[in-house]
């Protein structure tokens, strides 16, 4: 009886260990750059261009970025990489995260205090997926820091099919085991015919994106939709069917002229895992048009 309950009590223990582990995306590749007070900060050879920040989706970690981050590097940014609530670590997020949006862009904002950037400093904001929306927040409530926005999969339509939506909770349900998850996240975030990448399988936080959920659907989508008033780059997945095409050609439209749209071709939402070289592309080429800062 005694070995039964010792034996019990140790699969307990590891089943706690494992959703411990997984359930804070602790699993997740190890972002580039220097690690800050939560952010991982990455610099050019020569003096920077500029500062890109970046903000990663939903229960994702900033890893997510890292081939982007070594590209807009090498061109000469600097880019600062920012590690939402919640992934690798319990503080700040679940049922205890920011009540809104703006408490994520004040992280932000936290983020460029610590960085101690050069006075003045105007930042060019990169939100994918869920991050879009932090991006959007960020440069609505602070558009004297704001020199540019980029949107990487777009979207702000409360309502999804059915399919997707369910699609999406399961994806985000880290502490399951991948056998039951793989389906959901290759439909959600991956173009037909594409495999999940490796760091797609694993780094999921189902404790930030707990957090993230509740601030989205707290601030209304038609308070940061205009994303403040700097110039905008929309980059839609052509095979993104959370948010699709379409959702950004109307942004594109109510925008008008200070923004504009480019489509990659062969990708779903998860985008950047799929063709970091056409993201990169569209990126680097954006901030080719912004003014010097």
């Amino acid at each position: 009886m005694k070995i039964l309950l010792w034996i019990t009590l140790a699969l307990l223990a590891s089943l706690l260990a494992w959703l411990a582990y997984t359930g804070n995306g602790r699993d997740a590749a190890a972002a580039v750059g220097k690690a800050e007070a939560g952010y991982y900060r990455l610099e050019p050879t020569d003096a920077a261009q500029g500062t890109v920040v970046l903000l990663a989706s939903l229960g994702r970690p900033a890893s997510d970025f890292n081939a982007l981050a070594q590209s807009l590097v090498a061109a000469g940014w600097r880019t600062l990489a920012v590690e939402s609530r919640g992934v690798g670590n319990w503080a700040g997020a679940g049922f205890f995260g920011p009540a809104t949006l703006k408490g994520y862009a004040e992280d932000v904002m936290a983020v460029l205090t610590h960085a101690r950037l050069p006075a003045h400093t105007r930042v060019v904001v990169v939100g994918h997926a869920w991050g879009n929306r932090v991006a959007r927040t960020f440069a609505t409530h602070y558009p004297a820091h704001t020199a540019g926005v980029v949107l990487l999969a777009a979207g702000d339509k409360p309502h999804l099919p059915p399919e997707v939506e369910q699609g999406l909770r399961r994806s985000v349900l880290s502490p399951l085991p991948w056998a039951w998850r793989e389906d959901a996240v290759r439909q959600a975030f991956f173009a037909p015919g594409h495999a999940v990448s490796a760091d797609w399988q694993r780094g999921w936080s189902a404790w930030a994106a707990l957090a993230q959920s509740r601030a989205a659907r707290a601030t209304p989508a038609d308070h940061i939709r205009s994303a403040g008033n700097a110039p905008v780059l929309v980059v839609q997945p052509a095979a993104d069917v959370v948010a699709p095409v379409s959702q950004g050609t109307q942004l594109v439209a109510e925008l008008g002229s200070r923004a504009r749209l480019v489509v990659i071709p062969e990708a779903g939402h998860a985008l950047l895992p799929e063709q970091p070289a056409a993201v990169a592309q569209a990126v680097l080429g954006f901030l080719r048009t912004l003014p010097q800062p």
